[in-house]
């Protein structure tokens, strides 16, 4: 069983008497509010952020793909060049 370091049980001691006191509606109205910011927040950050890095890795993909697709590394096997001998055993 783990053992939790008192100032976190102080603290949940602390949030639950705040609970308590303030109510529950003011607490969901807090999550709600906090739940918008973040929906809010999140939808601007990708409104904004440079979606240029997303092409250049794009390409850098495709590249890579090019440079190591195996239907192009199939080479035609060459003769080779050694002969076997015949040794006259008799």
């Amino acid at each position: 069983m783990k053992k939790y370091p008192l100032i976190v049980i102080v603290l949940l001691a602390l949030v639950g008497i705040g609970l308590l006191m303030g109510g529950f509606k003011s607490f969901f109205i807090l999550l709600i509010s906090v739940l918008i910011g973040t929906l809010i927040f999140t939808l601007l950050l990708r409104l904004f952020t440079n979606r240029k890095t997303d092409t250049n890795y794009q390409k850098a993909v495709k590249q890579s793909k090019n440079l190591h697709d195996p239907k192009k590394k199939t080479k035609k096997k060459r003769k080779s060049s050694f002969k076997v001998i015949d040794g006259g055993k008799k």
